[in-house]
């Protein structure tokens, strides 16, 4: 491997000379915002060469990198993209790869770290043996080297697999969504403040009553823990000294021996480190079950939404903009992941969506599918019922309830059990009834659902047979041997729900960067990003109403790419001055 120094204009004269059309990018730069951190250096590398460039000579190379054939890019939630093009690079309109896309399409299961595969191909150390040595010449070398090698056996590898038409759905997916990380979304930032008022008001008003409607725990809590302080105190002062605590409804902790301990309620949900769940969607589902929780559901709620979604995304506004970042990889199934802020995650009800604002002169306008994944179900599987839900409108939960002639909210809890796997053990607990009416009510819910039976019978095979699922978008995804048939069952689950969910985002994203595409080409408008089924845009005030019925022709042709008998369908919303519930 050779490493050259690129520090002055006739090094770069000679580098724009050479410069192979096929290349490997890599960036150093000071941890940070990608769009304010300080460039250190760019590394432009073929299979054996490095050429490291000083940040002063790139605009003078920009115009030969952006004319290269090929880039390769070890691009994080593209930030090695978002520091160039702040640096006046900008690489959007050159082909480049990105090498976790690519390897995630080759293996999702697998680490795509830089260092992991490098050690795990090539079985150099180098990230460790210079950890921390992010400016020594080898160091930098290597990476824009090793990037290169592995882009080009990941390229081989995805042709052989015959998963190139998909890269290039990943890559425009993922170009589509790069402006808006680049350029950001307005917010209203007085309507943030004044929202951050209201709510921190809210939850303090929450405290008393919460202490008043649980004062027995609290005070119970209060003296054990009292009593508990007081005896790890080895003198009477000490002792004497050690003042009452007081029970805070903001700590996980001790809402969790409200619920689990003083209440004795079931454990429903667990976190990572499997401690019982304080979680909103815990606390919802247990209050169901306990009529004395609503206030505190209410207020974890409340608390929720203002930490994440109101102080903490307050804290991400520059110039009074928001800069989501966007992974086309986030996920196994293939749907997009969102964090600073988590889009995917706003409430849909109340204000928070209307921080977002086009645009002065612009509206937003949006669209969503309408049921989506039960369209991909019925066209996948041709199940009767799944067919009358998206021919008639008929609900899934009503035609449960009247075919097993069971009441709604039962056929309701049915339906989302077996959905996520539930045996027949499990729903003679759910429904409490004996272990043969079990029995009988499984075989008869899957009489009634025959199509999606027979479909979930040949996924098992495929899984069984194989260890991988395949979906009509041509994305795999990898499972490793079942330890128990606890983890058998959970592997099945997922392999079909990978089947309709991977498509289901798929489809969207195919949308998304055709729709984004043409409004760009009509300089009317701007994509913004994709939650779950939704596209949302903003369009130039007075051509809203044509750019809604395309985005609408343009969702629903995606039944084409896919061969659909049962087209999808969708509906547009707006013009709209902010983000809101449609």
């Amino acid at each position: 491997m050779q490493f050259f120094e690129v520090k002055t204009k006739l090094e770069a004269e000679e580098l724009i000379r050479i410069c192979p059309e096929v290349i490997a990018i890599d960036t150093e730069y000071v941890p940070g915002d990608p769009r304010t951190t300080r460039l250190l250096s760019i590394i432009c590398a073929d299979e054996d060469r490095a050429w490291i460039i000083s940040p002063s000579l790139l605009p003078m190379l920009t115009p030969m990198l952006r004319a290269r054939k090929l880039i390769f890019m070890q691009d994080y939630n593209r930030c090695d993209t978002i520091i160039l093009n702040s640096n006046g690079c900008d690489l959007r309109n050159t082909y480049c790869l990105n090498l976790i896309d690519m390897h995630h399409l080759i293996d999702e299961t697998k680490d795509h770290s830089l260092e992991a595969r490098v050690w795990e191909t090539f079985q150099d150390d180098y990230k460790t043996r210079l950890k921390g040595q992010y400016q020594d010449l080898e160091y930098q070398g290597k990476d824009g080297i090793y990037t290169y090698k592995l882009g080009m056996q990941d390229l081989k590898q995805l042709e052989v697999l015959h998963k190139l038409e998909l890269l290039e759905h990943v890559r425009r997916t993922s170009n589509a969504l790069i402006d808006t990380s680049i350029n950001g979304i307005l917010v209203d930032v007085q309507l943030m403040e004044r929202t951050k008022q209201e709510m921190s008001g809210k939850i303090n008003e929450y405290l008393p009553k919460l202490r008043e409607e649980f004062k027995d725990a609290c005070t119970s809590w209060e003296l054990k823990e009292w009593q508990r302080q007081i005896d790890k105190r080895s003198t009477d002062r000490g002792k004497s000294g050690v003042k009452r605590p007081q029970f805070s409804f903001a700590s996980d902790k001790q809402i969790a021996w409200l619920l689990y301990e003083y209440l004795e309620l079931p454990v429903t949900e667990r976190t990572k480190k499997r401690n019982p769940s304080t979680s909103y969607e815990a606390l919802k589902s247990l209050s169901e079950r306990h009529g004395g929780l609503q206030t505190l559901v209410e207020y974890k709620e409340t608390k929720s939404i203002y930490s994440t979604f109101v102080e903490g995304m307050l804290d991400r506004v520059q110039d009074d903009r928001i800069y989501p970042n966007f992974n086309v990889s986030g996920t196994d199934t293939g749907r997009i992941s969102h964090s600073n802020p988590n889009m995917a995650n706003l409430p849909t009800d109340g204000v928070i969506r209307q921080f977002f604002i086009p645009t002065p002169g612009y509206s937003i306008i949006g669209a969503d599918y309408t049921q989506l994944e039960v369209v991909v179900e019925a066209n996948l599987t041709r199940d009767p019922n799944l067919l009358r839900i998206i021919k008639e409108g008929v609900s899934k939960h009503d035609i449960t309830a009247q075919g097993l002639e069971i009441d709604r909210n039962t056929a309701k809890t049915l339906n989302f059990a077996l959905q996520y796997g539930a045996g027949k053990g499990k729903i003679a607990k759910i429904l409490n009834v004996s272990k043969q009416q079990a029995e009988d009510i499984y075989e008869r819910y899957w009489k009634l659902y025959s199509g999606v039976r027979v479909l979930k019978e040949q996924t098992n095979k495929i899984l069984e047979e194989t260890g991988e699922v395949t979906n009509l978008f041509g994305r795999t995804r990898h499972f490793s041997k079942p330890k128990n048939e606890y983890e058998l069952a959970k592997q099945q689950r997922q392999a079909y729900n990978f089947l309709i969910q991977g498509v289901a985002g798929d489809a969207c994203n195919r949308a998304y960067w055709r729709f984004r595409a043409d409004l760009k080409k009509s300089e009317l408008g701007r994509g913004l990003f994709t939650v779950h089924d939704e596209i949302i845009a903003e369009v130039k005030n007075g051509h809203c109403e044509s750019w809604k019925e395309h985005l609408e022709f343009i969702m629903e042709a995606v039944s084409e790419h896919l061969n659909f008998e049962f087209p999808l369908t969708a509906k547009a919303y707006g013009p709209l001055k902010a983000w809101s519930k449609t």
